[in-house]
């Protein structure tokens, strides 16, 4: 019990932080910064347009109570501002945990559209060898088929009702 209550309190130790930058992200210590993981990129074709995608992506993610930090159709990007994990075995292992997706896009023809998803998770802990970071992975490539799967149903229910 001792060793838990080690843990947290130092746990919450490495979670001050100031407040939110304008991407979302908490400024950190210069004792104490953040520390970045990024996801593996996921990349597939999509048989829509860059623009309708960018408005399907934002509306999948805003579903799942994500904050656009960037919705920019003409560049093909979309970004979404860093926000807290809130799990108590993250905070356990990895004390204070944001993540946060980018999309790019890049047109491909008239009709077709790759897409590159991925996902970073920012801590003030090293995630090496830390036993959050399997079960991180597999969240990230479960969010990943679901976002595309919403997407598309999206995208092909909008485009069967014009």
């Amino acid at each position: 019990m001792v060793g838990v209550a080690i843990a947290i309190s130092h746990g919450r130790a490495l979670a001050k932080n100031g407040p939110p930058g304008p991407d979302g992200l908490p400024s950190a210590s210069e004792k104490h910064p953040w520390k970045f993981f990024p996801g593996v990129p996921r990349v597939d074709t999509l048989s829509f347009s860059t623009p309708d995608i960018v408005v399907a992506a934002c509306r999948e993610f805003e579903d799942d109570n994500w904050t656009m930090f960037v919705n920019d159709p003409g560049r093909g990007l979309v970004v979404t501002k860093w926000k807290q994990i809130h799990h108590p075995l993250v905070w356990l292992f990895a004390g204070t945990m944001m993540a946060r997706v980018t999309v790019k896009l890049q047109p491909i023809g008239p009709r077709g559209t790759r897409v590159v998803f991925q996902g970073e998770l920012a801590s003030h802990r090293s995630l090496a060898g830390n036993p959050i970071l399997s079960a991180a992975r597999r969240a990230y490539a479960k969010a990943y088929s679901n976002w595309r799967h919403n997407v598309i149903k999206d995208l092909t229910s909008r485009h069967a009702r014009k």
